[in-house]
């Protein structure tokens, strides 16, 4: 499993961490490009590295995200927290646990950029989800009737339990 589509995918999912990313393409390409100003005060970036503490779960990995909103916004603290803990709930709610777990390294950070901006960094240990839990039996799926036990309207016939 490659653990930075399904991060990649879940944060898609979410419209406003999706724009979040987004908008730091586009500084990127305006920076690149020489053309304009940059319009996002705020924006994400996501860096991967490999997890190699002794205490990892297997094939686990780690995120580092920078949270950045422009220095001039009075609220920029607010929606510094704000952005983390949309961030967490994402990587964390019972649609990301399908797949991955989740958990949250450290404190956060918060100091001035280069890019005129105020940035909170936070990094996230992720691993695979777990296929299966310890000391519990996986389901029995049970034979396919075979074609007697369906009565002539299609439906299972009485007394047949299950058609897995």
């Amino acid at each position: 499993m490659d653990l930075r589509l399904v991060v990649g995918g879940l944060i898609a999912r979410n419209a406003v961490l999706s724009t979040l990313l987004a908008n730091h393409d586009d500084r990127l390409e305006q920076r690149c490009s020489g053309h304009g100003t940059t319009t996002a005060p705020c924006f994400i970036v996501l860096t991967w590295s490999v997890d190699e503490s002794p205490f990892a779960p297997s094939g686990s990995q780690l995120l580092r995200v920078e949270v950045h909103t422009s220095n001039t916004d009075p609220r920029r603290h607010q929606d510094l927290d704000t952005i983390v803990r949309l961030l967490h709930a994402v990587l964390t709610d019972d649609h990301a646990r399908t797949s991955i777990t989740a958990r949250r390294l450290g404190g956060w950070a918060d100091s001035r950029s280069s890019l005129d901006t105020v940035v909170e960094v936070g990094v996230w240990e992720i691993a695979p989800a777990r296929s299966g839990v310890r000391g519990t039996a996986r389901p029995r799926l049970l034979p396919w009737p075979d074609s007697s036990t369906l009565t002539a309207t299609g439906s299972l016939a009485w007394g047949t339990v299950s058609m897995n």
